[in-house]
């Protein structure tokens, strides 16, 4: 998509204003800062990762609600991971599933250069095959992150409700695309896929509430969809 040069000074401040608001807020974590630079040493991308305000928000959201079992689909580096397990007690627990090998070997990297208390699980594969293959009694998780491929947020979901008791959260990264879900010509199976999530949402018998709120930042135009499970 072109971009002209009113987008690019929006972007421009967007950006600055996410500086100013981690420059007040966001702590330094030596954590943190040593993940993002080992992946851009390796030549990676940070633009996979979320943006710190983002991850605080993931933090403030289990730390609100005492989480201690975390599911987190879509491990990348494991930047997010990090902001995930900083939120939890010592003996908190977090699965974190990564489909790429390329990234599965980054993350895992960062996990162990890391040396946190909690025990952090990754596994390799497709999200939904790692999940279906999950013993029948695994303990269900308080605090599920779905950061993964678009296409399958609706299945993603369901299988995370599986997984889920009453009050786990659900979060669901990138669900705007920059307003591009609301394109009637754009049929890509990552934009159809959030359409499908939005309609699995809708009136779910087995959630309690959820909404999807827009974001702008570093990241651009964007969102996230947050439940309750009922």
């Amino acid at each position: 998509m072109h971009r002209n040069t009113g987008d690019q000074t929006m972007q421009q401040m967007w950006t600055e204003i996410d500086a100013y608001i981690d420059a007040h807020l966001i702590p330094e974590d030596p954590i943190l800062l040593q993940t993002l630079k080992n992946t851009e040493d390796k030549g990676f991308p940070d633009h996979l990762a979320v943006a710190p305000n983002q991850g605080m928000l993931l933090q403030m959201l289990i730390q609100m609600n005492k989480c201690k079992r975390v599911l987190e689909l879509g491990t990348f580096a494991a930047y997010s991971t990090m902001w995930l397990a900083r939120a939890l007690p010592d003996d908190g627990y977090i699965l974190t599933i990564e489909g790429r090998d390329t990234h599965a070997a980054l993350g895992q990297e960062n996990i162990d250069r890391a040396k946190l208390p909690q025990t952090i699980d990754l596994k390799v594969g497709r999200a939904a095959d790692v999940l279906k293959a999950l013993p029948a009694d695994f303990e269900p998780f308080d605090f599920v992150f779905i950061d993964a491929d678009k296409q399958s947020y609706a299945e993603y979901l369901e299988l995370s409700l599986n997984l889920s008791h009453s009050g786990t959260i659900i979060v669901l990264d990138n669900v705007i695309r920059a307003g591009e879900i609301i394109n009637p010509d754009n049929h890509k199976p990552s934009i159809e896929g959030i359409r499908d999530m939005f309609a699995a949402l809708q009136d779910h018998p087995r959630i309690l509430s959820c909404t999807a709120l827009q974001t702008v930042g570093s990241k651009g135009h964007d969102g996230f969809a947050l439940a309750i499970v009922k």
